[in-house]
Order: C-alpha cells, then sequence, then structure tokens
C-alpha cells in the first residue's frame, strides 16, 4: 500500500482563503455605500481600482475629487437647501433653485449669482465633461411678462448660465441648453412648496466613464 499523499488540491485552501477576504471586502463596501455620501463612496472606490490598476481609474478618482470640492465649497448652499447635488455612476446632477439665480420672472443673472456658479464653473474647467443645463419652471400663467411662456422663460434663463460659463472659461463645444417649462416638473404644482421646488435650474454633468462607453458603442 503506498504512503504518498495526493496535493493535487492543495491549491484549494489558499483559493478559499482568497474568496473568503473578497466576500468581506464587498461586504464592507455595501455597508459603506449607505453610511458615507455617494461622492466619498465614490472616490473611495476609485482610489482602490487605481490601486488594482483598473483602467480609467485614475480619471475618474480625479473627477470625484472635484466634484468632493464643489460640495465643500457650495456646502452653505447644500444645507440651506438652495442647491442639491446628485451623484449617479453616469452623471453628475446640481439643482439649483431658481431664486438663488435669478429674481421672479427674469432670465439675468443676479449678482449673487456668481458666487454660486464660479465654483462650478472652476471644476467643470477641470472636469472637462459634457454639460447640458436644464432650465424649469412651475405652472403658474406668465401674465404681462416678458416672456410669451414658460418654456421661453426656462430657456432663457440656460442660456444665461450658459453664457456666463463661458466668460469663466468653460469651452462653449461642452455646453448644451433646454428649456422645459413647467413640462418636467419635480413635484405636483398644487402648493406654493412643490410650485418653488419646480423653478429651478438643473446642471447636469456627464460622467467620463459614462460618455467613454457611449464612444465605444458609437
Amino acid at each position: 500500500m503506498s504512503d504518498k499523499k495526493d496535493h493535487s488540491q492543495l491549491w484549494m485552501v489558499p483559493f478559499a482563503d482568497l474568496m473568503s477576504c473578497l466576500v468581506i471586502l464587498f461586504l464592507a463596501l455595501y455597508v459603506f455605500s449607505f453610511q458615507m455620501k455617494k461622492s466619498d463612496y465614490e472616490s473611495a472606490i476609485a482610489a482602490l481600482q487605481k490601486e488594482l490598476g483598473v483602467k480609467g481609474a485614475a480619471a475618474k478618482l480625479k473627477e470625484m475629487r472635484v466634484t468632493q470640492q464643489v460640495e465643500k465649497e457650495l456646502k452653505q448652499q447644500i444645507q440651506e437647501g438652495s442647491l442639491g447635488i446628485e451623484v449617479t455612476t453616469s452623471r453628475i446632477r446640481l439643482t439649483f433653485a431658481s431664486p438663488v439665480l435669478f429674481d421672479s420672472g427674469s432670465a439675468t443673472l443676479k449678482d449673487s449669482a456668481r458666487d454660486v456658479l464660479d465654483p462650478v464653473a472652476a471644476s467643470l474647467i477641470k472636469m472637462g465633461s459634457q454639460v447640458v443645463v436644464e432650465g424649469h419652471t412651475d405652472a403658474a400663467r406668465m401674465l404681462g411678462r416678458k416672456f410669451s411662456s414658460n418654456r421661453e422663460l426656462s430657456l432663457m434663463r440656460a442660456f444665461s448660465v450658459i453664457e456666463y460659463l463661458i466668460q469663466q472659461g468653460v469651452v462653449p463645444a461642452r455646453l448644451t441648453a433646454f428649456g422645459y417649462g413647467e413640462f418636467r416638473p419635480a413635484a405636483p404644482n398644487d402648493t406654493e412648496e412643490n410650485r418653488v421646488k419646480n423653478r429651478r435650474i438643473e446642471m447636469i454633468i456627464m460622467r467620463q466613464g459614462a460618455i467613454d462607453k457611449g464612444d465605444n458603442q458609437s
């Protein structure tokens, strides 16, 4: 009878240990995703991917650090509720309450608007991403006003934001404007509180990874 041991399955021991470590890592990341701000979580993931040599991770990490800088510089406006920020895998959405940028019925930027738009413009220059600026209004009728419709007012407001960003150095070819008027409400137009939510400017910054995927598919 042979005393020779079979070592052919020994590889399973370190492999099982590796799988256990990966499970723990992914569980930890899953928990962190609920406890951390979206931008902080994305930055942590990008930093890990960069260390692992994942393609495009360095650009993603730079993008998220710029996003965090925007959050830091506009912290007061975010806390006051006059500015909202949403980070997803495909885009970064900044939502400006219209009174922050414009007087009622006007498409001319207020002098105080530059305090909000300047750090955003500086960040856009660093990012190099495509940007869509959307104007939105409530459903109130415009009687005796300069603009013929809410859609026209919303579009001219979007143009005003774009023109200011260009003045600050953002490349014009990266900017697109849309005016939706009252037709894409954030809330029902049934109370004044909801109508305030609908009067807004949304700036959608396309994430570089999403742009690259689109380019590859074309």
